[in-house]
């Protein structure tokens, strides 16, 4: 899988997750003055998106993300799994088009 880094929305959507989760950690660094379940759940949604656009783009490269622990074959073949599940879900939305040569 080839992703598209340079043409591709890939590295603006990774820099708009990584705004927005300063964005949150700032709001829930502050004295709260109401309820932040909701931004304490958004938060986790986003740092689950950014985690898996960073082991998307590992992947494509024939690496793992956040590999360390992976010592036994069971663990190594799970992340793996988890790693090609991201793939087949995200890798079209950023995979680039290769075009036949003439």
């Amino acid at each position: 899988m080839h992703i598209d880094i340079d043409r591709g929305h890939f590295l603006a959507d990774l820099r708009e997750l990584t705004a927005r989760i300063r964005e949150l950690k700032g709001l829930l660094g502050e004295r709260w003055q109401r309820p932040m379940a909701p931004e304490q759940r958004e938060l986790l949604r986003q740092k689950l998106r950014a985690t898996e656009l960073c082991a998307l783009r590992a992947f494509a490269r024939g690496k793992l993300h956040g590999r360390s622990g992976l010592a036994d074959a069971s663990a190594m073949s799970a992340a793996l799994e988890y790693h090609r599940r991201i793939a087949e879900r995200l890798g079209p939305i950023y995979s680039q088009r290769l075009e036949k040569s003439a």
